[in-house]
């Protein structure tokens, strides 16, 4: 049977749509490659209130954003998608960790939680932070709130429970990110 619509399989599949997502993940991937490299990186806070009180604040989000070279200030819902199965998805996690592990040393009274890809379990840099936060200051581990997020958690189910048993042993508390969305 003879399918007209279907194109042959050795046909060029490229499409002027596919050519401008193509072009617009390349600028995304070149932007945040330069704010990495030019340290154009920080943290939005977002207090998150507690449901009983709800004029007190539970704790706060710490969400990783970029600058561009304008000074721009990008949020992660801008790029991440492009660049959470890379390389710089890691780099991006360790430094939201690495900015969020600074803001509790220095404010001891900060309870915060850190988003972070289960792709980034593992990963020797994120892993090294992560203990020399934990070196400098103990009660940090009981106010860090690590979100994996739910794309992230389901394709890596065991690795994922594993790390968050050794973690939560330290005194790090978890919670899931995007619950329910199935995005990030």
């Amino acid at each position: 049977m003879e399918f007209p619509d279907m194109p042959d399989p050795g046909e060029n599949l490229s499409s002027p749509l596919s050519e401008v997502i193509s072009a617009r993940d390349k600028a995304t991937l070149d932007m945040v490659r330069e704010a990495l490299l030019k340290k154009r990186v920080l943290l939005a806070y977002q207090p998150v209130m507690q449901t009983a009180r709800p004029d007190q604040v539970a704790f706060y989000e710490g969400f990783i954003r970029v600058a561009d070279r304008k000074g721009r200030i990008i949020p992660a819902r801008d790029f991440m998608g492009v660049v959470e199965k890379q390389e710089m998805g890691r780099i991006l996690d360790t430094l939201a960790l690495e900015k969020g592990l600074e803001a509790l040393e220095i404010e001891p009274g900060l309870r915060l939680s850190i988003n972070m890809s289960a792709r980034s379990i593992g990963y020797p840099r994120w892993n090294r932070v992560m203990e020399a936060g934990l070196i400098k200051d103990p009660t940090i581990a009981e106010r860090l709130i690590l979100e994996i997020t739910e794309s992230s958690a389901i394709t890596l189910p065991e690795i994922v429970q594993v790390f968050m048993a050794d973690m939560q042993m330290k005194g790090i508390s978890f919670a899931l990110d995007n619950f329910g969305a199935g995005y990030t």
